[in-house]
């Protein structure tokens, strides 16, 4: 789900059968059309000579995309993915299953943290709770070689897990766009019906955005430290 949205229905299945078929194994990645409007490019992703479009839409976790009104470029494949879809109609699959309510029951019920409101998580409650005892949790995304941002399991809350004892190099920070209003002089000249507005910034304002100017500054990421990223990476990302 997106902030302040929620799942569509088997979305969360859908996304887990991709994880599992695919993590930790090899996969190649072929173009098949590009969108010159648009400059992208579309294509497939095997897993050895298997296609994973097939897999997916043979198990019922996604639907074939249909194409637009202008008549664009489609997958090579796209016969053989109607196909795999109404076999999976028929069968009832993933998405397509026939069990009364099993759509709204298949919507997660996520935790504001989930969805990057973190305001009422209390971090210090869950660690006095769970301080030394194993827990259930798969790996979002690896900020750095020693730090995890990970969902905890059943409830999904979304925590920053730092590895104790090591500090990996830094991956430093992006450039970030200061914001500073500056204050307006209105000068009337009523004889000749005209208004000048002069602008300036005052004296905090200026210091104001020297230290913004300052803080918006790219930082570089230390030496090393995409290594370290990439070896943590391979190990631990999507994995439980």
């Amino acid at each position: 789900a997106r902030r302040g949205t929620e799942d569509e229905p088997f979305a969360w299945q859908s996304r887990e059968f991709l994880r599992k078929l695919c993590i930790g194994k090899e996969v190649t990645f072929r173009v098949d059309y590009t969108v010159p409007t648009i400059n992208r490019e579309f294509g497939s992703v095997f897993i050895g000579d298997k296609n994973v479009a097939y897999m997916v839409v043979a198990e019922g976790w996604a639907k074939v995309r249909e194409a637009g009104p202008q008549k664009a470029e489609v997958s090579p494949y796209i016969a053989e993915l109607r196909r795999l879809e109404e076999q999976a109609k028929t069968q009832g699959l993933g998405r397509w299953t026939k069990t009364p309510g099993a759509s709204g029951e298949s919507m997660r019920d996520l935790p504001p943290s989930a969805i990057g409101d973190p305001s009422n998580f209390d971090a210090m409650a869950l660690l006095a709770t769970n301080k030394g005892k194993p827990m259930e949790a798969f790996v979002e995304h690896v900020r750095d070689g020693s730090t995890l941002r990970v969902y905890l399991l059943p409830e999904f809350n979304f925590v920053q897990v730092f590895m104790a004892g090591i500090q990996s190099p830094s991956m430093g920070r992006r450039a970030a766009v200061p914001d500073v209003t500056a204050s307006s002089d209105v000068v009337s000249d009523e004889a000749n019906a005209e208004v000048e507005v002069t602008t300036s910034l005052t004296t905090a304002q200026r210091i104001a955005a020297s230290a913004s100017t300052a803080a918006a500054a790219e930082v570089p990421p230390d030496p090393y430290a995409r290594e370290a990223k990439h070896f943590t990476e391979l190990r631990v990302l999507n994995r439980d």
